[in-house]
Parts: C-alpha cells; structure tokens; sequence
C-alpha cells in the first residue's frame, strides 16, 4: 500500500506542475513508461480545445503514392564545341576574292569562302611541276615536293589540276569544312593574312548546348542522361525536352555551384546562342513511398520529428527517417509512420516546445524525489513536501533548459525565469 501511494504521488506533482497551462502531460495508468493500450509510448500529450482552436492546429493523412523532385535553375545557351570548326591557314598570303563575306551567313560543306595568293605556294608549285617533268609523278623529288604542298592543306586533286593545266595557280580558293552559320569573321578583301590566323568560325546551330549552374546541394542528384525541360522568358508555356550530356568535375569555388551541360535540338533555330532559358531537370522520382506534407517534419539538428494526431486534442511526438523532398511539397517517410494515421501540419512548434519543457520538468521532479525517497521518514512527511509549492527556473527561448536555482541559459544567454509547482 504504501508503494502505490508514492505512485500516485509522482503523477499527481507531474499534472499539477501542468496542470494549469494549456497542455498537461499524459501518462498510463501507474505513472511508468510503458506502451499504452492505444499504442503511444507514454509521452504522448492533451490540449484543451480552445487552445487547439487559438494554436490553428491543422492536421493530414500520411499517403503512400508516386513521387519526385526537379532541380530548377537558369542556364544559357551555346554552340555546341563538336559542332564549330575555325578556318585558317598554314601558309602567309594575302586575300584576293572573298565569296563569304557576312557573318551570320548560312553555308554549307564545301562552299568556296576565298581565294588567296602566296608566294610560298607559288614556289612549291613550280618546284613540283618540274619533279613531275623532270622524273615523273612517282619520282622521290615529286613526292617530297606533293608531301610538302599535302601538308599546307593542298589535296592530290588540286595537284592533278596544275599538273593538267601545266603551270602554277595565281590563288588558291579556301572551301568549308562544315555546314553551318558564319558566327565569326576576321577577314576583307585584300588584307595580308599571317599563317596559323583564323579567319573564319563556323558551326553548327541544329544541335546546341545549355551551359546551367546547380548549387552543391543539388549536385548529388544530377547526372548524365537524365531529361531534361527549357523554357525560354519570351516564350512562356513552350518547352523543348532534352538530356543532362555532362556533369563538370570541379565546383565553383566562388559561387559555390556545380557547371551542368544539356543537349537539345535546335529544329528551326528558336534557340540561339546567348539567350537565357529556365531549366528544369528530373533528377530522382519513385513511384511507392510514403509521404508528408513537408511543414509537418520538424528540423532539430539530427532529430527529424513529427507530431501523431492519437485522439482528440492528444498528440504525440515521433522521430522519423526522412528521405526525398519532393516538389509537390511532400517528403518521403523511409521509417517512422505508415499510410493514413494522421500528423500535425500547422502549429507543432507549440506542441514541441510544451513536450520538451514537460521532459525536462519531469526529470527535475524525478531527482528530487529520488533524494527525498532515501530521506522521508514517514509517508506523511513525503506526502505534504511533495504538494508543497515547488520553485523551478527554466529559459523563456529554450523551455528544454530546467533547473532548481537561479542563473542565464546555456545556450542563448538569457536570464532564467521563476516558475512554481
């Protein structure tokens, strides 16, 4: 009899203590720590109704369903770098005739540019001429001579059209190596052109590139061949599909992000290069998981928590494994809760910081009491001291922080306030 009396006890100091706020605590029948018949683990608390109503407590359902996220982020686009090629020379000369003579232009593979002259290559032509006259076109002479105007760019075609004609061309015209756009230009007419100059920058508009930057948080999610959407300012509702081609291995030391490359195809030129696009990448779906609202995860440095709605005003506090934040404002639940039991969404801060301040008294109270036990000397005595009013300090910021005398919070530096049992 006299065990269950201090039982007893202990319940009653605990629900004095909060008694008269608006939350009290919880506990089963016996005041320990077992798994109650309605499944809570005993730190489970009650709020009066008002109160639920003045907090704009909001509750949902946990789902179980498909989910995903993008990364969304700005990028720009360019000409794809496989896709140019930069016409220059190998020999000095000077420009007689040019056919290609705005930038922006269309070309296609093969299409004349300019005509040059050198002198150099006047020379080389002769000097093959007489190999071929002299010995013939296999000769050793011939072919170090053809070898030498081969390495300048001039093809055996060419060379069977001067040994036809008998003599040495004045100029030599330049063709395209490509189909494309003239997006560069840096020759006229009659200018001297040194060897190794470019002169002409051409690619290939049909395919191009988005250069994007990710932050580093995002990093980990992004990688080659997943799709891709762009959406250009001037065109909002249109999209072009395309794929994630390239990943850069280095971060931005300055800004902190990550250089992405995507790939699309540029059928009628919308895209050109130098616009700025909205991108969207899928990064990571699933089709089963389970999911919260994502407001209804409580972030306290390595905890994840949730509040479970166990009755009417009774809620419970529950530490969970999350996973995937999706777009849809959902979370992904790995551990913790299972499909239709109901979570606080709105208001659960409350809820916490009233949890942590019933923890913490309620360890004060047991160290008291447990001191008290080894010196009570009758029932009686241990009954009136425990009812008797009983002086606390704890941090209005951090209502986890509770002890018995007088001081500042540890961890804002406030001065603790008085409060009495």
């Amino acid at each position: 009899m006299k065990k269950n009396t201090k039982k007893i006890i202990i319940v009653g100091a605990v629900t004095l203590l909060l008694g008269g706020g608006a939350l009290a605590a919880h506990k089963p029948e016996g005041g320990d720590e077992r798994v109650s018949p309605d499944g809570d683990d005993g730190k489970a608390i009650t709020i009066d109704p008002v109160v639920v109503q003045n907090m704009g407590v909001r509750v949902a359902k946990v789902e179980h369903g498909p989910i995903f996220r993008h990364v969304r982020t700005i990028g720009e686009v360019v000409v794809a770098e496989d896709e140019v090629s930069v016409v220059n020379l190998r020999f000095s000369g000077w420009i007689e005739k040019i056919f290609v003579d705005e930038t922006g232009q269309e070309i296609k593979k093969g299409q004349a540019l300019f005509a040059v002259y050198s002198p150099e290559l006047v020379t080389a032509q002769e000097e093959y001429l007489l190999a071929v006259r002299a010995d013939g076109s296999e000769s050793l002479l011939a072919r170090s001579t053809a070898r030498r105007l081969e390495l300048w760019g001039i093809g055996p075609r060419y060379l069977r059209r001067i040994v036809k004609k008998g003599k040495a061309s004045r100029n030599i015209t330049i063709t395209s190596p490509r189909s494309g756009y003239v997006l560069h230009k840096n020759v006229v007419e009659g200018a001297r052109v040194q060897a190794g100059e470019d002169l002409y920058r051409i690619g290939n508009l049909d395919r191009i590139w988005v250069n994007a930057e990710i932050y580093e948080h995002d990093a980990a999610w992004v990688s080659v061949g997943q799709k891709a959407t762009m959406e250009l300012s001037f065109q909002g509702g249109k999209t072009w599909d395309g794929t994630v081609s390239y990943v850069y291995p280095t971060l931005n030391l300055r800004t902190r992000t990550l250089t992405i490359r995507l790939e699309f195809e540029n059928d009628g030129l919308n895209l050109k290069p130098g616009m700025l696009a909205t991108v969207r990448i899928e990064t990571r779906s699933k089709d089963h998981a389970t999911t919260v609202p994502t407001e209804a995860v409580l972030h306290s440095g390595e905890r994840r928590l949730v509040f479970l709605v166990k009755g009417y005003g009774k809620y419970e506090p529950r530490d969970v494994v999350t996973g995937l934040v999706a777009d849809n404002n959902r979370t992904e639940i790995i551990e913790g809760l299972t499909s239709g039991t109901e979570v606080v969404v709105s208001g659960q801060f409350l809820l916490d910081s009233e949890s942590q301040l019933q923890e913490a008294v309620q360890k004060l109270l047991a160290a008291r009491l447990q001191v008290k036990k080894g010196h009570a000397e009758k029932e009686e005595q241990v009954e009136t001291k425990t009812q008797t009013a009983m002086t606390y300090w704890t941090c209005p910021m951090h209502p986890e922080v509770v002890q018995e005398h007088p001081g500042t919070c540890g961890q804002c530096g406030m001065d603790l306030v008085e409060k009495k049992l």
